[in-house]
């Protein structure tokens, strides 16, 4: 009896799994591209180093809201901060988190004490996506984000459209939204041209 109804279990999971496959082709392999030293180190390369958390209060919560790009639930982050010899406020980092049907992609953010995108560097996805997302980082799509804030607009320019097939845009506008609720998430945090 035992033998009978671990086999039918067998089949059932078997015959789910063979009508939605669907579910379950997307998934691969996480790929880390850098570890978290490693993006300390290229985005962060001066000044005395500080990790600061920070749980978000509910007006905080509600501005970020209030962005029509907005939609990570997370209200607990973790900002790397550089200061100056005087304590001034040199770079903060961020890495965001954007899940996609295939997977999660995460990018890390260094923003200057003017709220200005100073660098932003791809450190993890899936390996799937990985093979849409090179042709753009061959390119140096990540490099496009340099001195843009928290107003960019999430629109590709023309030459990341020329030459890509319309998955990898797509994930360049995850990418790019990333960054932008990077620098939103700065503003609400920090004041943008203040020592904080």
């Amino acid at each position: 009896m035992k033998a009978k109804t671990v086999s039918l279990a067998l089949m059932m999971v078997l015959g789910i799994l063979w009508m939605a496959p669907e579910a379950w082709t997307h998934v691969s392999a996480n790929v880390k591209l850098l570890s978290t030293k490693e993006t300390v180190q290229r985005l962060l390369p001066q000044g005395k180093l500080f990790v600061k958390k920070v749980d978000l209060t509910q007006n905080q919560l509600d501005k970020l809201r209030s962005f029509d790009n907005w939609n990570t639930r997370a209200s607990h982050f973790k900002f790397f901060v550089s200061r100056d010899q005087q304590g001034q406020l040199r770079r903060v980092m961020i890495s965001m988190v954007e899940f996609t049907r295939h997977g999660p992609v995460v990018v890390a953010v260094a923003i200057d004490s003017q709220g200005k995108i100073a660098g932003a560097i791809l450190t993890d996805t899936q390996l799937e996506p990985l093979t849409w997302l090179e042709p753009l980082l061959k390119k140096n799509f990540m490099q496009a984000f340099q001195g843009k804030n928290s107003q960019m607009p999430l629109t590709l320019d023309p030459q990341w459209q020329q030459g890509f097939s319309r998955i990898s845009q797509d994930f360049a506008l995850v990418i790019a939204n990333a960054v932008k609720k990077s620098a939103q998430l700065f503003d609400v945090v920090f004041e943008p041209g203040s020592a904080r």
